[in-house]
């Protein structure tokens, strides 16, 4: 065993850090979506049920709406993040305009972030019932699905969705997530490298792969991967930082003490990387100083 390789057995405690991120918004042309994150430590950035805090009692009944209402009240409404008015206006809004699908995603979500789960999979579904290839609704359904950890179902409608839009970075994404999260790693794998393929400045796939290499030992792989990630998105520390893990798994401990550095740079305060920091400091006095030993060794024989 190498010093180098026996210095990280020994002394390598992982401290991973790894978020993904994606942001859509809430109108027909560019319609909000979020969801909860993934087991390893991935997301795509929305908050969903679980992360809403308890409401006012006062806003817990939402207004009785009898008048005719527009779909940007609603929408203006959710912006505000005033999700009682919002479920109130699209529920009477798709009482007006039965048939427009957005109607009914737009209900969905506002539902979900009340954290009416059910409320929210009904109107989902009379959405597909009225566009079966709706791609906001079958993302943001397969959102809810992987929050209560109904996985076949979300890949079904993420299939469903990669078929509609198979330019959607998005989809692989979220595919990759849900075989992620049943721990189909090799599915998960090729999701995420579709979605670069699809994409090829998506970073958080990028970084989500080389998290799934790094787990799997496939360290060299692993650090190609999250150079890519933190080339295309330098000012994301964690990207930095895993890729420091990679390199420092992999016994190349200055450059991981460099790729430490770099997400410091990116965020002074990120505790990580400063402990990832000051191990892999020790690391590389250890692998330098036994080096030396076998050098001085080997030039006395």
């Amino acid at each position: 065993m190498k010093p180098t390789t026996r210095a990280t057995t020994v002394l390598l405690v992982a401290t991973i850090a790894a978020v993904g991120c994606s942001k859509q918004g809430t109108t027909p042309k560019k319609a909000a979506g979020t969801s909860a994150p993934a087991p390893i430590a991935q997301s795509d950035g929305f908050k969903t049920s679980a992360g809403i805090g308890e409401d006012d009692p006062a806003q817990d009944v939402a207004p009785k709406i009898s008048v005719p209402v527009a779909f940007a009240d609603g929408e203006a409404a959710f912006k505000a993040g005033k999700y009682d008015d919002a479920k109130a206006i699209f529920e009477r809004y798709v009482e007006q305009r039965p048939k427009n699908p957005w109607g009914h995603y737009m209900l969905g979500l506002s539902a979900w972030k009340k954290g009416d789960a059910m409320g929210a999979e009904k109107a989902y579904e009379d959405a597909l019932a009225i566009d079966p290839s709706h791609v906001k609704t079958l993302l943001n359904e397969s959102r809810l699905f992987i929050e209560q950890k109904r996985h076949d179902e979300a890949i079904d409608r993420l299939t469903r969705a990669a078929d509609a839009e198979p330019e959607s970075m998005v989809v692989y994404r979220l595919l990759g997530r849900t075989y992620q999260a049943k721990g189909e790693r090799a599915e998960a794998m090729k999701a995420y490298a579709k979605a670069t393929e699809v994409n090829g400045l998506d970073a958080w796939s990028m970084n989500n792969l080389g998290l799934l290499l790094l787990e799997t030992q496939q360290y060299d792989e692993a650090v190609s991967w999250f150079t890519k990630a933190a080339d295309v998105r330098p000012s994301v520390p964690s990207f930095h930082n895993n890729l420091g893990m990679a390199l420092e798994h992999a016994g190349q401990f200055r450059a991981a003490a460099t790729a430490y550095s770099d997400a410091l740079a990116a965020d002074p305060g990120y505790a990580k990387a400063k402990k990832n920091l000051a191990r892999v400091e020790k690391l590389r006095t250890v692998a330098e100083a036994a080096s030396e030993i076998v050098d001085a060794t080997t030039a006395a024989k």
